[in-house]
């Protein structure tokens, strides 16, 4: 079912094509501070040169002028400025997951020096460390800041306290009820949480990196869900790589990042099939997949996203 936002979504299908024409609109605009591994986005008014490391044609943006795109949180009305995510696991197996919220900071960044208290609050803290850089690599995808003074990131990772495996669905008739587990703020578990500009997928523990390693593997193979047995602490089946979880950039077939993206566009109101929206909520669900070859190219994960008013923008794509 095709998605719907005032305009539309683009199509995995029709993403596919136009970035082989190197005609591809883009949503985000290219504000975005950050340098992804592999793809780049391109800033207001310059073209960055593309890909980070190769891999394919950047985004072009539609209209790269400044009043077309959100440069701070402060430029979204108050109820504008959170996300939820829920995780659903419709499989007959445990799931564990890795999931990674991004934003930047401080003078110049998405989350000015006013709001970065709202931030530090729910969880979010500098993941740049003193003399190291502006970079930061979450398992193999590799995060630079472009802008602002402080990468702040949020972790959400089902191995820490707090964050459970989760549980496997349970089989209702000819239906498998999931269980659904709410991504909360750290200080007061609430379900809204500031909003974050990237949203990436796994971590470098051994089970959710990519294939290979950080130094030569593949971006799209890095994992955001592993399946469980329900019996012993052990993965078992094919895991959830970027690739087979819908929506991320790897998945579209525009990019080689485990990532969503956030939607910054003001006046051309068209959310690309990558991208979720600010105020919105998100469900992403597991399937019951685990069985899946390497051969099978479906998706493993779908999500749901709708935006502040409740609009459906996202269909799950099984």
């Amino acid at each position: 079912m095709e998605s719907r936002l005032r305009r539309v979504a683009i199509s995995t299908a029709i993403v596919g094509l136009l970035a082989v024409v190197a005609v591809v609109v883009i949503g985000c605009d290219g504000m975005s501070p950050f340098l992804s591994a592999q793809f780049a986005n391109t800033m207001l008014g310059t073209d960055d040169g593309g890909l980070a490391q190769g891999g394919g044609a950047a985004p072009v943006p539609e209209d790269p002028t400044v009043d077309q795109a959100i440069q701070s949180i402060l430029d979204l009305p108050e109820q504008e400025r959170g996300l939820t995510v829920a995780v659903s696991n419709a499989s007959l197996l445990r799931v564990r997951f890795a999931i990674t919220f991004a934003v930047s900071a401080g003078p110049g960044g998405f989350v000015p020096d006013a709001e970065l208290q709202t931030y530090t609050r729910a969880g979010y803290t500098d993941a740049l460390v003193p003399g190291s850089g502006n970079t930061i690599t979450i398992g193999c995808d590799t995060l630079s800041l472009l802008s602002g003074t402080k990468l702040l990131t949020l972790e959400f990772v089902s191995t820490e306290s707090g964050v459970p495996t989760l549980p496997a669905g349970t089989v209702s008739g000819e239906n498998v009820e999931p269980f659904i587990f709410q991504l909360t703020r750290r200080d007061n578990a609430a379900a809204v949480i500031p909003l974050p500009e990237i949203i990436v997928f796994g971590s470098d523990d051994p089970n959710f990196v990519c294939v290979g390693g950080a130094s030569v593997g593949d971006l799209c193979t890095q994992r955001g869900f592993v399946y469980y047995s329900t019996d012993v602490e052990l993965p078992t089946g094919k895991p959830v790589e970027a690739q087979r979880i819908q929506g991320t950039l790897c998945n579209i077939g525009f990019g080689t990042a485990p990532e969503w993206r956030l939607d910054k566009t003001i006046s051309d109101e068209l959310v690309q099939s990558f991208q979720y929206v600010a105020g919105g909520a998100i469900v992403v669900t597991v399937l019951d997949r685990s069985d899946d070859s390497t051969t099978v190219f479906r998706n493993q994960a779908t999500w749901l996203v709708t935006d502040a008013a409740g609009i459906t923008i996202h269909f799950p794509e099984p």
